[in-house]
């Protein structure tokens, strides 16, 4: 089959270009050329930018490709694009969504792949329009359509824990016996899913009839919560609960530092497991490797690629854990506020 895929650097995308590839897919990616890229050399690469819209699908116009998996759309006028360039030259669009479609609280537990969309994020109601003009348009002009969406995933090529509130020292805090701030006392159920994972049913739903027209989440099936999380981290760092489990209000951790505490505020605060039985009926989706060994592979990538941040380089977690057991507010200069999802204090 020959795969073009719309980014192909990223998390996921690196784990889904190294499966198609070893099934012996033919494969091609879309990207602007900045991000490092962690995929064997020899798949080819046309630089351009999708958000240049006519330069995008006057070059798409130029290929012919069986599927197209769009790992980079954000906002809801990449659809357009997409069909356009794409209608009538591809028959199978894959799109990577987000359960962030879906909100929270979750109206049951563990959610189906039907849970209605209330999403409370931009970047959840981006994506559900997204979803919504590409699934309406599935079977036009011999253009078929899925939609994917991943919760929180994780594993080698991204470090363990940074995205909770991005603290890149989380596994040498845990290393080192240091206290860890979890929001609301951990009690919040939560998923975590290997990349390889969720990487499979990407590749999995290509060119699947199965899968034509229809959405699915892909999360991991080992629920646990978010005390659960860190005493998996320590497991696979420490061997041991060596750590202290700091629980704070989220509203506490939001007020005095909003940037740090956007994706707990948003997302990580709410119950957030889900049911994969859709996804393992028709793509064959199943988890494979556990919350433990995934934190275990991403700390030997973390050590191997020397991205390990020391505990003493990343400081902001005691300067938050102090303030809170005194009573007091933390001095903003020693909390370095920053969210790297665009340093915004809504999502």
């Amino acid at each position: 089959m020959n795969v073009l895929i719309l980014g192909g650097t990223g998390l996921i995308s690196t784990a889904i270009v190294d499966q198609l590839v070893a099934r012996g897919d033919e494969v091609v990616l879309f990207n602007r050329g900045k991000t490092p890229r962690r995929i064997p050399a020899s798949v080819p690469v046309i630089h351009g930018d999708r958000w240049d819209y006519p330069a995008f699908e006057a070059e798409m116009a130029k290929h012919r490709f069986d599927a197209v998996i769009d790992m980079v759309a954000f906002a809801p006028e990449n659809a357009g694009s997409l069909l356009r360039a794409f209608t009538g030259r591809v028959r199978h669009l894959v799109l990577c969504s987000t359960v962030c479609v879906y909100g929270g609280p979750m109206t049951r537990l563990p959610a189906s792949d039907d849970e209605p969309h209330r999403p409370v994020t931009r970047y959840g109601r981006n994506k559900s329009a997204i979803e919504s003009a590409l699934l309406a348009a599935n079977g036009k002009d011999g253009l078929y359509t899925t939609v994917i969406r991943p919760s929180f995933t994780t594993g080698e090529g991204h470090s363990a824990m940074g995205a909770y509130m991005f603290d890149e020292s989380t596994a040498d805090r845990v290393r080192k016996g240091l206290p860890l701030i979890v929001h609301d006392g951990g009690s919040a159920a939560w998923a975590i899913a290997h990349v390889s994972d969720v990487a499979r049913a990407f590749v999995n739903a290509l060119g699947n009839e199965r899968a034509y027209g229809q959405a699915y989440h892909v999360t991991s099936d080992e629920h646990t919560t978010w005390e659960g999380v860190f005493r998996a981290l320590q497991e696979a760092v420490a061997g041991s609960r060596s750590s202290r489990l700091v629980g704070i209000p989220t509203d506490w951790l939001y007020a005095v530092a909003p940037r740090r505490s956007i994706g707990v505020r948003f997302i990580y605060r709410y119950p957030s497991v889900f049911d994969n039985a859709k996804a393992a009926r028709d793509l064959g989706f199943r988890t494979t490797v556990s919350l433990v060994e995934t934190f275990r592979r991403q700390l030997a990538w973390m050590e191997a690629s020397g991205t390990v941040t020391r505990a003493e380089d990343e400081p902001y977690e005691d300067v938050l854990i102090d303030a809170y057991d005194r009573g007091e507010q933390p001095d903003p200069a020693r909390v370095h506020d920053f969210n790297p999802w665009g340093n915004e204090t809504e999502n």
